[in-house]
């Protein structure tokens, strides 16, 4: 390989590194974002019981704090969503025990010692359903956990 081919390649795969950087610190300032508001809502329960409490109209229905809550879960489950985009993105994998960001091929998480198993199962598929629906990464991964 001659050295402007080596060079090309040297600068497209800085390119490369670049976006996936890019990628990650626009996913982390959403996942920010996404916690203030969590903490909103969180805020606006806590203001909602206050005044549930002030004007003796104890306890507080569930129904009136159901909008707050499936906001939280909501939020939450984008979060994550955005956490597995982030590891798939710089080769990482959460540690299920302790949260740890850990390099994807390691067995053992450095901080807890928790083992990470490799499942290998074949995934059942039916042809008519796989002609209708082909399920999505995430949705493979919770099914098998």
């Amino acid at each position: 390989m001659s050295l402007i081919n080596k060079f090309k390649a040297g600068v497209a795969e800085a390119g490369n590194k670049a976006k996936t950087v890019v990628e990650i610190n626009r996913l982390k300032m959403q996942n920010s974002s996404k916690q203030n508001e969590i903490e909103q809502q969180y805020q606006e329960i806590g203001r909602l019981v206050f005044e549930a409490r002030e004007d003796d109209a104890w306890p507080i229905i569930k129904e009136q704090l159901d909008p707050n809550m499936n906001r939280i879960l909501q939020l939450k489950f984008e979060i994550e969503q955005n956490l597995l985009q982030i590891a798939n993105l710089s080769d990482e994998k959460p540690c299920r025990s302790c949260g740890a960001t850990v390099a994807i091929d390691v067995r053992f998480c450095p901080k807890c010692g928790h083992t990470f198993e490799i499942i290998d199962q074949p995934i059942e598929v039916n042809e008519e359903e796989s002609q209708q629906h082909t399920p999505l990464l995430s949705e493979r991964s919770n099914k098998e956990e």
